[in-house]
């Protein structure tokens, strides 16, 4: 999952070990505190590479 802001330089991302919760909260703080669109993408999943 990934998080950004549509006016500044803010993002948050599950890539960078946080949970979907923590950047889900992230960016609720970011809104309320800025008032800022912040939008999401979905990362997709892992590939997954059987031998």
């Amino acid at each position: 999952m990934y998080k950004y802001c549509l006016e500044c330089d803010w993002h948050a991302s599950t890539a960078e070990g946080n949970t979907e919760g923590e950047v889900s909260k992230a960016a609720i703080e970011h809104f309320v505190e800025t008032g800022h669109t912040v939008e999401s993408l979905r990362l997709p999943p892992p590939v997954i590479i059987e031998n």
